[in-house]
C-alpha cells in the first residue's frame, strides 16, 4: 500500500472520529424503538383521560411504562449515546425515566404506602415537564418537521394536562381535550419511528419526514444520527 494510500486512509478515519460514523453505523438505530414505546405508552394513557376506555387502563398504561415506554425507552437513549446522539440520548432517557418514574409512584400510591399528589404538585409536574419539553423542541430545528412538531405538540399536550388537573367539570372536559391531543402526538411518535425503521431496512425514505435545513452546518435528518453536511464543519 502506497504511502498515499495510507495517508488518505488515515485521513478518512480521522473523519469519522471526529464527524461520528454516518453511512454505515457501527451499531443500529435505536430511535424506532424509543419512539414506539413512547408512542405506545402514551396511547395507552389518553384511553383513560379521554373515557375512551375504562379508568383502570391507567393501570395498564403504567405496567407497560415500565418495561416498554420506561426501561426499553431510556436503553435506547443509552444506545444513541454510543451512536454519539446527544439530542437522541437526553430525549429518550429523560422521557423513559419519565415513565419509569410515574409507573412507580402510582405503584406505591396504590399500595398506600405513598399518599396519593396533590393538585399543586400535579400541576408543577406536568408544568415542568412540558418546559423540559420545550427546551428540547429549541434544538429540533436541525432535525425534520415530523421530529419538530412532535416536541412542539408534547410540550402542548403537559400544559393542557395541567389544566385538566382537578375535580370541576371543566377541567374534566379539558382532561378529554388533553386526551385526544395525546393521541394525536401518540401518532406522530408512531410515524416518525416507522419512517427511521423503513429507511434503515429499506435503505431509502419511504416516509417523508420532510428535513429542515443544517444549523451550523449540522443536520439531524433522521432522530438517530448526526451528519455534518459540509466535510470541513467536523474540524471547525
Amino acid at each position: 500500500m502506497s504511502s498515499d494510500s495510507i495517508a488518505l486512509l488515515a485521513q478518512r478515519l480521522q473523519a469519522l472520529q471526529e464527524e461520528g460514523i454516518k453511512v454505515n453505523p457501527a451499531t443500529a438505530n435505536p430511535a424506532p424503538l424509543g419512539l414506539y414505546g413512547f408512542a405506545l405508552t402514551t396511547a395507552l394513557l389518553q384511553g383513560q383521560k379521554t373515557g375512551l376506555t375504562e379508568p383502570t387502563t391507567g393501570q395498564l398504561a403504567m405496567g407497560f411504562g415500565f418495561f416498554f415506554g420506561g426501561l426499553a425507552q431510556f436503553c435506547a437513549g443509552l444506545l444513541e449515546y454510543h451512536r454519539r446522539n446527544t439530542f437522541g440520548t437526553v430525549a429518550f432517557c429523560c422521557y423513559g425515566a419519565f415513565w419509569m418514574s410515574l409507573a412507580i409512584y402510582q405503584t406505591l400510591v396504590a399500595a398506600e404506602v405513598f399518599a396519593p399528589v396533590p393538585v399543586e404538585g400535579d400541576h408543577l409536574m406536568l408544568t415542568l415537564w412540558g418546559i423540559l419539553t420545550f427546551l428540547l423542541w429549541l434544538c429540533t430545528f436541525h432535525t425534520n418537521v415530523v421530529t419538530c412538531w412532535l416536541f412542539f405538540s408534547l410540550a402542548i399536550l403537559f400544559w393542557l394536562l395541567v389544566g385538566g388537573v382537578g375535580p370541576s367539570d371543566e377541567r374534566v372536559t379539558l382532561t378529554k381535550v388533553a386526551g385526544g391531543w395525546g393521541f394525536m402526538v401518540a401518532a406522530v411518535a408512531f410515524y416518525d419511528g416507522t419512517a427511521a425503521l423503513m429507511k434503515d431496512v429499506y435503505g431509502k425514505q419511504i416516509l417523508p419526514v420532510f428535513p429542515l435545513k443544517p444549523v451550523n452546518k449540522v443536520s439531524l435528518g433522521d432522530f438517530g444520527t448526526k451528519r455534518f453536511v459540509d466535510p470541513e464543519a467536523g474540524k471547525a
